[in-house]
């Protein structure tokens, strides 16, 4: 004898709800089937202590670090080699640094509507050497503070210099830099 599950009528936005229809056509099985995977997904994402707008950014930060050729390293070894690199090209590898900002910059501001937020998230995703990250726009200005108790000090300045490059290709223009051991303050204005 077979069991009946019992099932709830939930509603749903039409515009939702088109929206649902296209991306289960696209994967090629029913709207049913779609949204049950993505409410066991958003269960399983909750349980693990994230919300699916914070998983949501992470997917979208993890896309944009692939399209532009990023790499996760261990920190012990990316300390390594940025102290290495430190005695013997301190000041190319802060160019390298300030360049590929600027390119992670122009990207963000080409495919997100509001490229501070989608850098802020990029910058919790993908460094987990940060304890603490903050953007605040306030009119044309915009406040940077990121806060490490892992950063080494050259690695402090080298991403000072990662996020001026991605802040200066999205159109604002340093006004104050400071930065010490495992704290960065950038305040910067269109």
């Amino acid at each position: 004898m077979t069991k009946f599950k019992g099932k709830k009528l939930v509603y749903v936005p039409e515009d939702l709800l088109e929206e649902v229809a296209k991306a289960s056509r696209g994967r090629g099985i029913t709207i049913t089937r779609f949204v049950e995977e993505a409410l066991r997904q958003a269960v399983r994402v909750n349980k693990a202590g994230y919300d699916t707008q914070k998983l949501a950014e992470y997917f979208e930060v993890m896309q944009a670090l692939k399209a532009l050729g990023g790499a996760f390293v261990p920190l012990e070894v990316f300390n390594y080699l940025t102290n290495k690199a430190c005695r013997e090209e301190k000041e190319k590898l802060g160019a390298k640094w300030y360049e590929s900002g600027k390119w992670l910059g122009k990207y963000l501001k080409e495919k997100f509507e509001d490229s501070t937020k989608a850098f802020k998230a990029f910058l919790e995703a993908s460094r987990w050497d940060l304890n603490e990250v903050e953007i605040k726009k306030e009119g044309e200005k915009v406040k940077v503070r990121c806060v490490s108790t892992l950063l080494t000090a050259e690695a402090t300045e080298f991403l000072a210099k990662f996020i001026e490059g991605a802040m200066h290709s999205m159109g604002y223009k340093t006004v104050k830099n400071e930065y010490m051991k495992g704290m960065i303050v950038l305040e910067l204005s269109l």
